[in-house]
């Protein structure tokens, strides 16, 4: 059967660091939604019936998350599936916040968020609208100018 292609294949490119951009947003999400919900590498890794350190590759984007697994995390750690996409800018469609944090900042956010008050005010900061958010990162903005 002879199927009529309408234009060349596309391949996948890989940065210079070996991993997609969409593979390091879905790893960063999957580390901060565990985090939020106060759930080591290992817990998680034994309800998907897998290795910590597949989460670990996972969570720094060495490893694609395919949907089965992909589907495991959403209702291990109780989020919606566009939860691991939001925030990652496509040509359509640019992300409403550019500033995802790269793998390095993870060690720089983990005394951040072991602590469950911060963790509540992330959660309460990422559920409120756009249009929310950069007001109050204006305000806090603001008050840190006045305080130096």
């Amino acid at each position: 059967m002879d199927v009529e292609r309408t234009g060349p294949k596309k391949r996948r490119k890989i940065t210079a660091q070996g991993a997609h951009p969409i593979d390091l947003h879905v790893g960063r999400r999957i580390f901060l939604a565990r985090r939020a919900k106060r759930m080591s590498q290992l817990v998680l890794a034994d309800r998907l019936g897998i290795t910590f350190q597949q989460i670990q590759k996972y969570e720094k984007g060495k490893n694609r998350v395919n949907a089965s697994v992909l589907y495991g995390i959403m209702r291990a750690l109780d989020v919606s599936a566009a939860y691991f996409f939001d925030g990652f800018a496509t040509e359509e469609t640019p992300a409403p916040e550019r500033d995802i944090a790269r793998p390095e900042d993870t060690k720089a956010v983990q005394p951040i968020i072991a602590r469950p008050q911060n963790v509540n005010l992330l959660q309460n900061y990422l559920g409120a609208p756009i249009a929310v958010r950069k007001a109050v990162r204006s305000l806090l903005s603001c008050i840190a100018k006045e305080e130096t």
